[in-house]
Formats: C-alpha cells, structure tokens, sequence
C-alpha cells in the first residue's frame, strides 16, 4: 500500500482496562489472530482464495524491514487508494482528527471494489475465524488490513486500543454488533448491546473506544466476505487489544498474532 514516506505521530496512551490475572479465552475455539501470553491457538496453512484476476505481481522477499510498501507497480485503483491514503495519513497525523476522518472517509468510499484489484492479498483459512493480511504500514502512524472472513464466523468483542479504525466492505457483507464498555468488568453482569448494523460491498465504517467494543461477523454459511481496516495509529499491533466475554463483560489482554501474509506472501 510508490514508496511511502516515513511519519511519525504522537502514540495515545492506553488506559488498563483489566488485571494481570484476567481470565483467558478459549483461544482454540477463537481462532482469530490474536493471543494470550498463557495459551495460543494451533498453526493452520494459509490459502488464497480463488478470485479471478489478471492481475500479476512480483512477491518481495524483503519483508523485514520496519516500512512495507507498496509490493504492486501496476498502480490500478487498490494500489492508488494505498498512495493517497498514506500521503493523507503522513501530511495529516491523526492527532488533527477534524480534518483527517472527513479525507479517509472520501477515499475509502470513492473507491469501487474490484476483486482483481486485491485478490493478491485474500488468503484465507478455513480453520480460523478470519485471516489477518497487510497490505500497507508506517510505523507509529498507521496500518493497512485486509481480513478475510469465514463463512459463518465472528470476531470476539474487543476494544481498538485507543485507535481509530475504518472499515470498508470489499466482498460480500458484514454485520456489526457494538456495546458499551462496563465501567467495572467483569462485575456487571453481561454486555450491553447498543446497535447492531449491517455493512453491504463498498459502504464504508468508523470505530473507536469512544463509541464503544463491536464485534463482527461473516453472516454467510457459505460465503467469504472480505473487508479492508484502516488503523491510525497502528496502537494494537505493538501492544494489544482487550476482548470481552458477552457473558459476563470479563475483559481480557491479548497480544495480536503474526500476519497471515505481507504484501500478498503468504506466512509460513
């Protein structure tokens, strides 16, 4: 997601939000690239799915440097939406939010979805809820996710670590279902909801802490869904997330997992 330039912003500060000794999920049956210091969730081989494209691409096997680019020459619109994405986010930090948002917003709706344009990107894995594929990042100031979707399966409820994220539908649809974050978790008894939406191909949703935990869901027993995340500043993948049990609003830390694929080469 042409070079980016490298930026740095101001990192919020996370608020703790549950003890060290917070009860742990069952990680196995919440495959979702995310996980605890105490249990992790079994490796399963990544796939890419089958979408059809003419699209061809060198991989790069350079990934370990601390800026990915762009890994496509082509420029066709996934590429150019990339570009000016990370000129908007390097020019504008998200510390100026009134006229950052307003500008995503714009770019992630102005473009039309086309499988051929990503299909690079969309591994997916049968065994786990969803896949977690980057595409784009700059340190300290934002990352670019492509998540694949299960048929049928769900993310856990989780906040975004003081970060502001934006969502686009690519393929298929999603529902979001929010809550508010218990005061005292754990000690309130169950969440409680307070929407629950659903996003069709190309719409276009923002979250944060301040508007609450989501969780999102792949409302197809047979279809992939495919979305794109937008994370400003990049806050969970260097410190985490906290997911919450609907049951009892336990809160739990978890550390993310590693990518599924970087610039469409896949993990091993």
């Amino acid at each position: 997601m042409s070079p980016i330039k490298s930026a740095s912003v101001r990192v919020l500060r996370s608020k703790p939000m549950v003890k060290n000794n917070a009860r742990v999920f069952n990680t196995t049956e919440r495959s979702v690239g995310m996980t605890t210091t105490t249990r992790t969730s079994p490796g399963h081989p990544s796939t890419k799915l089958d979408f059809p494209t003419s699209v061809h691409y060198a991989p790069q096997s350079e990934t370990t440097t601390k800026t990915k680019m762009i890994a496509n020459n082509s420029e066709n619109p996934f590429d150019r939406l990339q570009t000016s994405l990370s000129s908007h986010l390097a020019s504008h930090p998200p510390s100026a939010l009134s006229p950052t948002l307003p500008a995503l917003f714009r770019l992630l709706r102005e473009y039309t979805s086309d499988a051929a344009d990503w299909a690079r990107f969309a591994h997916s894995n049968a065994e786990k809820q969803y896949t977690r594929n980057l595409v784009c990042e700059v340190p300290g100031l934002f990352n670019l996710l492509l998540l694949v979707w299960t048929p049928g399966k769900k993310s856990p409820v989780h906040d975004h670590a003081d970060s502001h994220c934006l969502m686009k539908i690519l393929k298929g649809n999603l529902v979001e279902t929010r809550y508010a974050i218990p005061t005292n978790p754990g000690l309130e008894g169950p969440l409680h909801q307070t929407s629950c939406k659903k996003f069709n191909r190309d719409q276009v949703t923002y979250m944060s802490d301040a508007l609450g935990l989501h969780e999102i869901s792949n409302p197809s027993p047979t279809e992939y869904a495919v979305s794109l995340h937008l994370y400003t500043p990049p806050n969970a993948a260097l410190r985490g997330c906290h997911i919450y049990d609907k049951g009892d609003g336990e809160a739990t830390h978890v550390m993310q997992g590693a990518y599924d694929s970087v610039l469409g080469v896949a993990n091993k």
